[in-house]
């Protein structure tokens, strides 16, 4: 008996990282209210009393009479536009995590509210993107990458120096998302093996060639028809290889030790996103895409997030020595901002006005010089300064890497350089509330 709760509490109740639910979070946000802003121009004839589905009609498109709408009571269309543009702004907040639980609730209870009026527009992402928001409703923590987790990480490291531990939540969250998506794709894959269509490999050839749903011309998508069959084959594999995720990771041990090294699951994922953006590329099927590459971010553990910074850091050895003024508080801001977003954990921040410190890691560069402008050492002893020094930072950063080759643009020194100078000059007038920028 003792041993069947320990199964069970490791089964639901075992921890694991709460950033696939904070980013699969962001992603349903950025999903629904990317698409809410296509349907912007539709909003009062899809969903007000002046549109093309007036209640008394309802009943002919509603699911059955045991739904909830709040747009059964708000029915006039300037009222409804109004709540549109509340949905908008809770979905904001959502996605940028101010009061994410709350957002995400009311967030979520209005798409089902919009989805419940009329069904009319909607298609399979939407129902992909209900389910989600309602895991995210009832997981117990959500608040990964959110602006209320960084105010409270800001409160840690202004008293204590440190950060707050990594967020932890208990698995069957994850559980639930993984089922769901396990029924989505067994079920996809059952049906279409009782037709002729998918057997016979013509099925893609075609949605290619079906007017709603082409992306391209008549004649690119003839170009492209031969992998029909090919495309057929792998889509019903691939749907079934999620049956192979309900075999206990016990009975896996017996696969040969050389395989040991791959997880099924992160290849079925990887199928799975080539399997959709392969769709979008050739096809128009709405927020399917985009809804099962969210639910994928939630099917994240703490081993993908160790295998993607392993894999990224793969080529690069040591650390980059940050040296900052730690008597600064803009300073000290810049330097907290550094740290949250080395995600690769490449930097090592070091207060160059603890004289041992600076010994260690600057010990031929005078304090005055180091007062100018941040000074950074490379692994292999090289130092930058200044907007040079900001700008190799910025390489290492996952979330600036993007934007860092427009630092390279002609110019952009000569401005960088200018405006670093600027900044650096005036935040010596620091006081003990702050620096005067």
């Amino acid at each position: 008996m003792r041993s069947i709760i320990r199964y069970i509490d490791r089964f639901f109740f075992a921890e694991t990282n709460a950033a696939a639910f904070g980013l699969m979070r962001i992603a349903w946000a950025a999903t629904v209210l990317a698409f809410l802003f296509g349907s912007a121009p539709d909003v009062m004839r899809y969903y007000s009393e002046a549109g093309i589905l007036p209640a008394e009609l309802g009943h002919l498109v509603f699911r059955n009479e045991y739904r909830y709408s709040l747009l059964l009571y708000i029915t006039e269309p300037h009222a409804v536009i109004a709540l549109w543009s509340i949905f908008v702004v809770c979905l904001i907040c959502m996605m940028i995590g101010i009061w994410p639980r709350l957002m995400t609730i009311t967030s979520v209870l209005l798409l089902f509210s919009f989805h419940e009026r009329n069904l009319q527009p909607l298609g399979g992402g939407d129902t992909v993107l209900r389910n989600i928001g309602f895991l995210l409703m009832i997981a117990p923590e959500i608040s990964a990458f959110s602006i209320a987790r960084l105010e409270k990480q800001w409160l840690s490291w202004k008293s204590t120096g440190e950060y707050l531990k990594p967020l932890r939540t208990h698995i069957w969250p994850y559980r639930l998302l993984l089922w769901q998506v396990i029924i989505i794709y067994v079920t996809s894959a059952w049906d279409k093996t009782q037709g002729t269509m998918w057997s016979a490999g013509t099925v893609v050839e075609a949605a290619f060639h079906h007017t709603h749903f082409a992306r391209w011309s008549k004649d690119f998508m003839d170009s492209v028809s031969w992998i029909s069959p090919y495309a057929c084959f792998y889509t019903i594999i691939w749907e079934f290889s999620w049956l192979l995720l309900l075999v206990p990771r016990e009975l896996w041990m017996v696969r040969p030790r050389w395989m040991h090294r791959f997880s099924l699951r992160r290849w079925i994922i990887l199928g799975g996103v080539i399997f959709h953006w392969g769709i979008f590329v050739f096809m128009d099927v709405g927020s399917f895409p985009f809804a099962m590459s969210t639910a994928f971010l939630g099917l994240l553990l703490d081993e993908d997030f160790e295998m993607f910074i392993r894999v990224l850091n793969k080529r690069f050895t040591g650390k980059i020595v940050v040296l900052y003024d730690g008597q600064c508080h803009l300073c000290q801001r810049s330097v907290f901002i550094l740290q949250l977003l080395d995600q690769l954990h490449r930097l090592e921040i070091v207060n160059f006005r603890d004289p041992k410190q600076r010994k260690k890691y600057a010990a031929k560069i005078t304090e005055d010089d180091l007062d100018r402008a941040m000074h950074i050492k490379l692994p292999d002893g090289t130092y930058y300064k200044g907007f040079f020094a900001f700008r190799k930072i910025a390489w290492h950063l996952p979330i600036t890497r993007f934007f860092t080759p427009l630092f390279y643009i002609p110019g952009m020194p000569f401005v960088g350089k200018r405006i670093y100078a600027r900044i650096a000059e005036r935040r010596k007038k620091c006081r003990d509330d702050g620096c005067v920028i």
